[in-house]
């Protein structure tokens, strides 16, 4: 009789050689700390437990560090007890009957887990248990009892090794359909010999079809060997060359004769089930259950294992799941697996393996935070690793084209390597670059996936009125709510949102830009010089999809008659211009889906679907809340952060390691961060200047005038639409700060809907945000729970009665103004009735008395900020004060830690600071990654002619990184073929029709950029080379 497997599986190890035993299926979850009853008591049985998360790392704080299992008989006594001890270094096995505790037997935990996955199996004979981790047999543990298993329990004294939860299922029959794990560069042994009837079936829960210009050869392949080392089936998936490639090879001989199916159009789902079957002499290969390929038998053994290769980034996920069936086992139809949301699809990262993995690499860079100030900048260190990597190069990054059908069918690798030698040895193909300069980089965030974009690109409620976007809603739904002295809960309406993407799921889009002498007065002078030059704050448009919408000759008169200005008003003069929204409403590109509203969110999910086993050197964890930096510095000193403490979903503390943090969790959790990390008076950990500048968190007044409307003359609604604008405006005549208006006609404005009343009339809003100094009487702390407290209010403005009059006139000027060009009559319509009472003229004195002049209250719209702020401008030319210099980088107890949120601003400027956060996140990432050095990536050039072509590449700066063939050596490449270089600068390439011709074309190549060679030889005469 067969001996049964009892199968403990853990996802976050890679699987080695499996050396014929047999394994089983999931159905069940067994929780730490629970047990699981058998559906059926097993003597020779076989029962799977699968673990997501294996964590290596010691936990010394714990005085017995254990993570245990007890297979029981029916009464409880334990008829195999084991437990992984890390501090101790070992392994226990043991049995229990009663009270009675046998005799321990062990093994070193250090020799038995290698990888960051793996399969523990214990398969039970009827007088011994083998213990087999990662494919090796590590213990042979002899029956003491021979009783039944009837439960698994599963418990620990810490964190345990394994994740918290476990796929467990038992099984009964002695040979059933078996899924097994193949991962890269490994094979597996089936078991049982495959012949006529039998089949194998590959699951991969990823196809990645981008193809790999980094290697000649693009090439990932599943293999079926015999028990001689012969090459039954190989599949190649070359996805440069548009193919998919069958052949066989002898052991010790040469490959046969390929036999290629076109690549396009064969895998058609984000994942793929590849069957491969033996019917008689013919090999059935099957896609998604769609035939591809009958291959006819070359070598005719029985197939017994199978391996899995790639010489780059491969097509299929790591590992795949492999069933395997003899003919009275048919291989069940192809189905995916179902995945309990986007959450648990694609961000499978945990914190103890992130830990673990950062002791043995440091990552370059961790950001704390994934709203605009943390997200822009992954998202933008993302694509600077893309070319520091020097993968591939794009079609075009100067147009919008794409290449043709026909051009991408065409476009292959010249092959400097056999296939068999890149098949023999994977890395033979490989051609790894010394200049590649990529970061590791891990973006941690508290929360989890919320929105996978922003809410406004999702389902709103449909029964709150006509007016608003709707985000507040989401906003006030979903924000958490910091602790507060009675004081700020009386006037404070903000919170944090934790989540992928922070408040950038939720805000309000309407983007300006601040004033240029709010800048020039307020921020350091480099940073008011680098964004005032347009750079950062176009590339911040352009990122967030700033638009602009058509104007049409009804528009311009409105804003035409809005800059109208009587210096008779004593009202500021004005510059009404198109409301800046962080929003694409429709491409102009004919089946383009428009972006719409902008959230970091979008990005960063892709980055997680692109990589979604976190592989890459770009990271996220989720749900990993950032409790502080460590070492604790001291005052007067500096030393480095060397670890980044994250708690996990249960409380454990994780230790991540790093070279450099960047700390962008919000005005007040980035506060709260530092006060964590100090553990005990900040003056003692970063300096008394430090201490006098933290934590002065402040916002800025904002004020409005809202009332309905209806027109007069109904083609004017059409022709308007909706209509937002907004202006500068200077109270010249008190302190000469600027504010910002806005206006909405019959448009969601940003203001929250519990400012705007409701009603079936559309809506005119005007909104004031008012300047603000740094307010020093506010300050964050911690609670007793180590959690933030706030403190705020306003700053001081001695002047604000004045510039509320004044705000008061401005808005009657201007709803008289839009009344008179677009024939509106304003109505008022008090919450608590149902009737209309129209206005002829808006006053001043109308407003105040009917109290149409509204504050919001801090917090409001989110834009608190000033908590770990810039410098100011002094005298000389000088920058005075800050927690952090004009490059954020911290000043006082770390030198390698950088903060990018709205703490750091110096100023509660008039506008919304979304824009300007996202322009420093930019200009952040170029200090830490400079441009020129992303300067270095590939040309490919590829052969378009009918027949093959000569080129050599110049080197026009030889003391610059290059690689590829010298410079200047002529490279033969195929028709439909390319070659690769990597250069940092613009080059020459020459193309010759022969090896001793003269060139017949020079074209001027560029570092990303592919290089297609289209211009014909002059005339076609044969090649004379001797």
């Amino acid at each position: 009789m067969h001996a049964r497997s009892l199968c403990l599986y853990s996802s976050t190890k890679r699987l080695p050689r499996l050396n014929g035993i047999p394994y089983c299926t999931m159905t069940a979850v067994l929780k730490l700390g629970d047990t699981y009853r058998l559906s059926q008591p097993i003597g020779e049985g076989s029962i799977l437990i699968q673990s997501n998360s294996v964590n290596s790392t010691p936990e010394p704080s714990v005085q017995l560090d254990t993570t245990a299992f007890n297979f029981d008989d029916a009464n409880g006594d334990h008829i195999l007890h084991i437990s992984i001890r890390r501090v101790e270094d070992s392994i226990v096995f043991n049995t229990k009957s009663g009270a009675n505790w046998g005799r321990e037997e062990r093994i070193k935990f250090s020799n038995v887990f290698h990888y960051r996955y793996s399969f523990i199996i214990l398969q039970v004979h009827s007088d011994k248990i083998d213990v087999i981790v990662d494919g090796s047999v590590v213990k042979t543990f002899q029956k003491r009892t021979h009783k039944d298993i009837a439960t698994v329990q599963y418990y620990s004294s810490g964190p345990s090794v394994l994740s918290d939860e476990l796929q467990v299922s038992s099984m009964t029959g002695v040979n059933p359909p078996d899924k097994i794990p193949l991962y890269l560069y490994k094979e597996i042994d089936f078991g049982r010999p495959i012949g006529d009837g039998g089949s194998v079936q590959f699951y991969s829960n990823t196809v990645n079809l981008v193809s790999d210009f980094s290697n000649y050869i693009d090439n990932t392949s599943i293999n079926i060997e015999s028990s001689d080392g012969d090459t039954l089936l190989h599949v190649s998936v070359r996805r440069v060359e548009n193919a998919i490639v069958f052949n066989s090879l002898s052991k010790g001989g040469e490959w046969g004769t390929e036999e290629r199916v076109a690549l396009l159009g064969v895998f058609e789902r984000t994942d793929a089930t590849f069957t491969v079957r033996l019917n008689g002499a013919e090999w059935h290969i099957l896609v998604d259950g769609r035939p591809i390929k009958t291959y006819h038998q070359r070598i005719h053994k029985p197939a017994v294992t199978a391996s899995y290769r790639s010489n780059n980034r491969p097509v299929f996920s790591d590992p795949l799941l492999v069933t395997v069936a003899t003919k009275d086992q048919p291989v069940p139809p192809a189905s995916r697996p179902s995945a309990p949301s986007y959450e648990r699809a694609y961000f499978p990262l945990k914190p103890a393996d992130v830990a673990a993995e950062s002791e043995k690499e440091p990552l370059d860079y961790i950001i704390i935070g994934s709203g605009i100030g943390g997200g822009v900048l992954a998202v933008d260190l993302l694509e600077k690793n893309k070319r520091l990597s020097g993968r591939n190069a794009s079609f075009t990054s100067q147009s919008t084209n794409k290449p043709s059908a026909d051009t991408v069918l065409r476009t292959a690798t010249v092959a400097t390597a056999s296939v068999d030698e890149s098949e023999e040895n994977p890395s033979a193909t490989t051609i790894l670059d010394p200049n590649d300069k990529s970061k590791r980089i891990l973006v941690v965030e508290a929360g989890g996936l919320l929105f996978n974009t922003h809410s406004l690109n999702t389902a709103r409620p449909t029964d709150r009125g006509t007016y608003g976007q709707m985000n507040d809603l989401f906003y006030n739904h979903f924000k958490t709510q910091w602790d507060m002295d009675k004081e700020t809960a009386d006037i404070w309406k903000g919170g944090a949102v934790y989540c992928l993407g922070g408040r950038s799921t939720v805000w309000g889009l309407f983007s300006p830009r601040i004033a240029d002498d709010t800048l020039r007065d307020h921020f350091p002078r480099s940073v008011h010089a680098s964004l005032n030059s347009n750079t950062y704050l176009r590339r911040a448009e352009e990122m967030m999809n700033v638009s602009y919408p058509h104007t049409e000759p009804l528009h311009r008169t409105v804003i035409d008659q809005l800059n109208i200005h009587d210096r008779r008003s004593g009202l500021p003069t004005t510059a009404w211009e198109w409301g800046r929204i962080a929003s694409q409403f429709s491409d102009k590109r004919n089946y383009d889906f428009a972006e719409g509203a902008y959230a970091t969110t979008d990005r960063l999910l892709e980055a997680a679907m692109d990589d979604h086993r976190g592989d890459s050197k770009f990271k996220m964890l989720l749900n990993s809340p950032v409790d502080r930096l460590e070492p604790v510095p001291k005052a007067g000193e500096t030393t480095p952060v060397t670890h980044v403490v994250v708690k996990d979903q249960n409380g454990g503390e994780h230790r991540i390691r790093a070279n450099n943090v960047v700390v962008s969790a919000g005005t007040i959790d980035s506060a709260a961060i530092f006060l964590r990390s100090a553990q005990g008076p900040l003056a003692n950990a970063f300096g008394r200047d430090f201490d006098r500048d933290f934590g002065h968190v402040t916002d800025h007044y904002i004020f409005y005038v809202t009332l309905p409307f209806f027109y007069r003359n109904m083609a004017k609604k059409d022709i308007i639409g909706g209509m937002k604008l907004q202006t500068d405006i200077s109270f010249s005549t008190l302190d000469n700060t600027t504010a910002l208006a806005n206006i909405s006609i019959d448009a969601a404005g940003f203001l929250p809907r519990r400012n705007v009343p409701d009603s079936q009339l559309p809506q005119f809003i005007i909104a004031y945000i008012l300047p603000s100094s740094l307010a020093p009487r506010n300050y964050v702390e911690l609670n007793d729970k180590g959690a933030p407290r706030i403190h705020v209010g306003y700053a001081p403005d001695p002047r604000l009665e004045d510039k509320k009059n004044i705000l008061i006139d401005f808005a009657a000027d201007v709803m008289n103004k839009i009344a008179l060009v677009l024939e509106v009559q304003f109505v008022l319509h008090p919450h608590e009735k149902a009737d209309y009472t129209p206005l002829d003229t808006i006053t001043s004195k109308l407003i105040k008395e009917k109290q149409l002049f509204g504050e919001l209250g801090p917090g409001g719209v989110a834009h608190e900020m000033g908590s770990l702020p810039m410098p100011t401008p002094g005298p000389n030319g000088t920058d005075t004060g800050g927690l952090v210099d004009a490059n954020l980088k911290l000043k006082y107890g770390w030198d390698n830690v950088y903060c990018c949120d709205l703490g750091v601003f110096p100023y509660s400027p008039a506008a919304n600071p979304t824009l300007s956060l996202a322009a420093l996140s930019l200009r952040l990432s170029d200090h830490l990654v400079p441009p020129d050095s992303t300067r270095y990536q590939p040309i490919t050039v590829v052969n378009l002619l009918s027949a093959p072509v000569f080129v050599s590449m110049s080197l026009s700066d030889q003391d610059a990184p290059n690689f590829g063939p010298p410079p200047m050596e002529r490279v033969r490449i195929e028709t439909g073929k390319s070659a690769l270089w990597r250069r940092q600068n613009k080059e020459t390439i020459s193309v010759y029709a022969c090896e001793c011709a003269r060139s017949f074309h020079l074209q001027m190549v560029y570092p990303g950029v592919n290089a297609l060679i289209v211009t014909e030889p002059p005339q076609k005469a044969s090649c004379q080379c001797k």
